[in-house]
């Protein structure tokens, strides 16, 4: 029973050993869970203002061309512009979008809400993810993204 306490005494402390030299080597290397996030870092709002700056060129209205995708090589005007980074239902990081007139249509299937009423199908435009398209100022040259 000695032997048994004095290898479980041996094994804490080696536990022991292990965390203090990670919490030794995050203090050396400059990080810690307590510090606040040095400038330069990226944390969800210096990505989503980093991503907006690259792609500050497409707006509403602004004709884009799409560079992925289904629809690539397709010119077509900008909707709307969403430039929040998460996605709605999963709420996971993704990216700004725009809804581009005329690409990656989907269809809505609606279902009857009063008695009477048939249920419909509605072609609409989805979202596209911001990089996946660039601005043009003719339908011959489109403009690189400024960085």
């Amino acid at each position: 029973t000695a032997l048994a306490r004095h290898q479980s005494l041996d094994r804490a402390a080696m536990i022991a050993t292990r965390v203090l030299l990670l919490v030794l080597l995050a203090l050396v290397s400059g990080a810690s869970a307590f510090a606040p996030a040095r400038a330069g870092m990226y944390t969800a709002g210096a990505r989503s203002s980093a991503v907006s700056m690259k792609f500050s060129s497409v707006k509403t209205g602004v004709t884009v061309k799409v560079i992925a995708g289904d629809d690539k090589g397709k010119v077509g005007k900008v909707l709307s512009v969403d430039r929040s980074d998460t996605k709605k239902k999963t709420k996971t990081n993704f990216g700004p979008f725009v809804v581009v007139e005329g690409m990656n249509m989907i269809t809505k299937h609606i279902k009857p809400r009063a008695r009477g009423e048939t249920g419909k199908r509605i072609q609409k435009e989805a979202r596209i993810h911001i990089s996946n398209v660039v601005a043009v100022v003719s339908d011959a040259a489109p403009i690189a993204a400024s960085e």
